[in-house]
Parts: C-alpha cells; structure tokens; sequence
C-alpha cells in the first residue's frame, strides 16, 4: 500500500512538474511576440487643430502669470513638413497683454516637434509692451467665439472666384482687433503673411459673419 502511494506521488510530482514548464516556455515564447507587435504598430498620425484649440490652451498657463491678460493676436504658424487643411494649422502663436502689469507673453502651442518649436505649450519671459495702436489693441477673450475651421469656410464662400484661380495658395489665419473693423475679426489671408499676400479678406470672430475684403 505504501509502496503503490509512493508511485503515485511520484506520477502527480512529475505532472505538475511538466505543467510549469510547459507554462514557462510558452510566456517566453509569446514574450518577444507581444513586444514584436507592439513595436510594429503604427503611429497615430498627428492631426492640425484649430485656432481656438490653440488659443484656450495658451489661455490656463499665461492668465497665471496675470489674472487680467487680453488677447492681442492669435495666427497660424505654418509646417514645413506638413500640410494643414485650411481653417487648421499644426502650430499657433498667440500673444496675451496684461494691462496691469503692461507687458505682453507670446505663447506658441504646436502638437509637433518641428521647425524649432516644442511640442505642447512653450510660454517664454514676458516683454515690454508700447500700448495699443491702431494696428492692433488687445480685447477679452469672450470675443472669440467662432473656431477658425468656421471662419475659413465663411470665408471661402465670400472668395470663390480668387480660390478657384489660386487653389494652392496656403491658407494664413489672423486674428486681431484693428482699425480696420469695429470688431475682433480673423483675417483670412491666402499666402504666408499679410506682406507677401494679394488678397485676404475679414470675418467676425464672434458671430463668424463675413465683413469685408482686404484691400
């Protein structure tokens, strides 16, 4: 009896034996596997955002360097690797005065690491400010209500003749309040700046209704 107890233990020892091992080759088998997959698995590919995307996510970090900071320009910056869809841009530059303190921050905010900027919110020292003027004046943040994909569109419907002779031209989004319109107003330019660009045309940042065009 004893001697037939003693076999069977043997048996049971050497069955559990076998499991773990077999346990054990298979996870170092599927190991590499697994890390093989994941290092193969694309990228999701990065997408351009919009003006007031970028504009709220500058907004946080500078209102804590003053709690009564204004917009003075918010503008597109272009890739030169990249493509952005009208209306959408990878990066953006907003620049926020603090009447208080009378200064002014520029914050860029890009979902790239491209052309000299950093990826996420680069937020630098501030600078001296000269006051408003007639080219632009700061105005509260409130007043930028459409989102620039919008405006774009608004746009296009009041540019169809130049857009369908220039269909490659890169699209410029600006926002600025100026005395140019009675309202904060995104100029829509078709070119790379105002300076270099033949033809751009305004839009009201707050109701998203066309104003005029650029002459």
């Amino acid at each position: 009896m004893g001697t037939a107890l003693a076999v069977l233990f043997h048996k049971v020892k050497l069955q559990s034996i076998g499991i773990f091992f077999a346990a054990l080759l298979a996870v170092s088998c599927s190991g590499p596997t697994a890390t093989k997959e994941a290092d193969n698995k694309p990228a999701t590919p990065v997408e351009p955002i919009t003006g007031l995307t970028g504009l709220y996510r500058c907004f946080g970090p500078s209102r804590q360097w003053a709690q009564d900071i204004q917009v003075l320009r918010v503008q597109s910056l272009a890739i030169k690797s990249r493509q952005a869809p009208p209306g959408k841009a990878f990066a953006w530059q907003i620049a926020f005065v603090s009447p208080s303190k009378n200064r002014v921050k520029n914050c860029t905010y890009s979902v790239v690491k491209e052309d000299g900027l950093i990826e996420g919110i680069y937020n630098p020292n501030d600078e001296a400010y000269n006051g408003s003027s007639k080219l632009a004046q700061p105005f509260a943040i409130q007043a930028a209500k459409k989102d620039t994909d919008e405006i774009y569109r608004v746009a296009l419907e009041n540019s169809k003749d130049y857009a369908s002779k220039n269909p490659n031209v890169p699209i410029t989004m600006l926002l600025e309040f100026s005395e140019r319109n009675p309202v904060a107003a995104w100029r829509v330019i078709w070119g790379t700046s105002v300076g270099s660009s033949a033809y751009s045309v305004f839009v009201d940042s707050t109701n998203g209704l066309f104003l005029k065009k650029a002459y």
